[in-house]
């Protein structure tokens, strides 16, 4: 396989992974906006099950994420000395590419205003005024502060 043709592959790899990581993204804002409406409801056994049913799903998606920016990372680094040369020639799909990026980068951020919606419906779900310092449950609060760290303080 010639140097152009391992520089396509790649390319076309980071747009799968970049497709993979939005639709993990998509349904992390899914489950935590059901998250969100379930805490309106009224308390019960299997809302708390259901909740926690739902945290586990999100978790599984959170993995999923990290694991797109592991090797998205990976496959970048690689070819990133290639990418100053080869950009041009390859100007659509990298621009593609940036187009995908700043989805994803989109998404995150309604993530994190979601999961504080989410966060204050759980706080006045369990009585707590938003400015308590009382944490949520460690299982929700573990994937929140996860998700919320998911490219940093992790070993490149």
């Amino acid at each position: 396989m010639s140097a152009d043709e391992q520089f396509e592959t790649k390319l076309a790899i980071l747009a799968d992974i970049l497709t993979k990581k939005r639709g993990a993204l998509l349904s992390v804002l899914a489950i935590s906006e059901n998250q969100e409406s379930l805490y309106a409801s009224e308390p019960s056994p299997e809302r708390r099950d259901f909740l926690m049913q739902m945290g586990q799903e999100k978790q599984v998606h959170i993995d999923d994420v990290l694991a797109c920016d592991d090797v998205f990372q990976g496959i970048f680094d690689s070819i990133a000395g290639i990418f100053e040369e080869k950009g041009k020639v390859y100007a659509e799909q990298v621009k593609a590419l940036q187009a995908s990026i700043a989805e994803v980068l989109e998404l995150d951020i309604k993530i994190r205003a979601q999961e504080e919606k989410t966060k204050i419906a759980a706080q006045a779900a369990w009585g707590q005024r938003p400015n308590q310092s009382e944490a949520p449950p460690a299982a929700r609060a573990n994937l929140l502060e996860q998700y919320k760290n998911n490219n940093r303080n992790r070993p490149r």
